[in-house]
């Protein structure tokens, strides 16, 4: 299925191009224009790249000590009153699932609607 997008979206693509020869030269020389002043603009913006680099260094520890946060929280073994956990002693059978928790509504079999019928 990714092979067909690709395809469809490079022949969009293919169909925008123009097909005269000035148009792409004028083409060539704005991508290639284009090009040189996205790869050059921190020689021409020191400063806009330095705050930029250090507001990225930032956004780069906070988001690193999330993820570890966030690590170290999963992995924590969790304690006796957590909520999450089944009660440690109280209605355990010794293997670890609780018996006889049930009541006597969730015993009852599901409704299913009435019979299938065979044969037309």
């Amino acid at each position: 299925m990714f092979v067909l997008r690709l395809a469809f979206w490079l022949g969009v693509i293919v169909l925008l191009l123009p097909a005269d020869e000035q148009q792409q030269a004028r083409l060539y020389g704005t991508a290639t224009s284009a090009f040189e002043r996205a790869t050059t603009f921190c020689e021409r913006n020191a400063e806009t790249c330095t705050t930029a680099s250090e507001a990225w260094s930032t956004f780069r520890k906070k988001a690193e000590f999330g993820a570890k946060l966030v690590r170290d929280l999963a992995n924590k073994r969790q304690g006796p009153d957590d909520p999450m956990q089944p009660a440690r002693n109280g209605g355990l059978d010794g293997k670890g699932s609780q018996r006889g928790t049930l009541s006597p509504m969730d015993l009852q079999p599901a409704w299913r609607g009435p019979g299938s019928r065979t044969g037309a």
